[in-house]
């Protein structure tokens, strides 16, 4: 069993309740925008870091990215998406690092402990450990999306990270008479930034790259499924 596992893509950052809705979608028209580029990542909206007003140094943290892709199947995404196992084999690149172990099962749902590992100025990195709950919200033979979710009693506790919220989305999709398949990352989430100086510039100038390199990791991992 995995003792831990690191996660450091800004931790497919949650998502604001008005948001999750147009996370379980294709981004209006990016079929065709994306087929133009395929196998490319791109970001649906630049990066935003916004201060929380009376919150001190918190800044919420809201990303969007998607790609399509001809190089692996609907069900081979599916598969490295929905093995909680071994997150930390898929998300190993440079600039993105996921796991989380496992604490409980249902059959539904997935309870697990992530350590986040954000990179700073410096060379430094920012260890953040919160609780989840995984599940799968939408499952047909053609569209799956997986929600991850802080647990209640993490979010009221925890001290650097709250209303963490991850969606992650893919659909098979037909485009001037070829198969690809549609994959998207959407998240936001609230971060203590207490000890990351000219927080706003780092967070959004760092995070986008890293959500497109997570693209890429999974599909590399899917082409061995």
């Amino acid at each position: 069993m995995k003792t831990q596992l690191f996660f450091s893509f800004f931790c497919l950052l949650g998502i604001p309740l008005f948001g999750q809705a147009h996370a379980l979608q294709i981004v209006p028209g990016a079929e065709n925008q994306l087929a133009a580029k395929i196998n490319n990542p791109a970001i649906v909206k630049p990066a935003t870091a916004t201060s929380l007003a009376g919150r001190g140094n918190w800044f919420n943290l809201e990303l969007d990215s998607h790609i399509l892709t001809d190089q692996v199947n609907f069900r081979q995404i599916v598969a490295v998406l929905l093995d909680l196992d071994n997150q930390d084999t898929v998300f190993d690149g440079e600039k993105s690092k996921l796991g989380g172990k496992v604490v409980s099962r249902t059959n539904n749902e997935a309870i697990m402990d992530i350590v986040s590992v954000t990179p700073a100025p410096l060379g430094l990195k920012i260890t953040t450990n919160y609780r989840a709950s995984a599940k799968v919200i939408i499952n047909t033979d053609t569209r799956m999306a997986h929600e991850l979710r802080q647990i209640p009693s993490d979010n009221e506790s925890n001290t650097k990270i709250k209303n963490f919220l991850s969606i992650r989305y893919v659909e098979e999709v037909t485009v001037n008479g070829n198969k690809y398949v549609y994959l998207r990352l959407y998240g936001t989430e609230d971060l203590n930034t207490s000890i990351l100086p000219n927080a706003k510039n780092i967070l959004e100038r760092n995070s986008g790259p890293a959500y497109e390199e997570a693209l890429l990791l999974i599909i590399e991992a899917a082409k061995k499924r």
